[in-house]
């Protein structure tokens, strides 16, 4: 832990947003909630944007190489 316990690095100091031992059980969730948030919320590419994202990041060159 980084504040407010014995063994942390700043014992005295208390600047936690709010007060859980494990704050995985509220960002975990919030987490995935903004995630499913932005893919919802983004538009759509066309699937010839994509084929072409596709091959250029398996064969490792651009599609404007000499």
């Amino acid at each position: 832990m980084v504040s407010s316990t014995s063994s942390s690095v700043y014992p005295s100091a208390d600047f936690a947003w709010f007060p859980l031992r494990n704050p995985g059980i509220v960002s975990i969730p919030a987490g995935f909630l903004l995630g499913w948030l932005g893919t919802v919320m983004t538009h759509h590419q066309e699937a010839s944007a994509y084929e072409e994202f596709e091959v250029r990041a398996l064969v490792g060159i651009g599609s404007d190489a000499e």
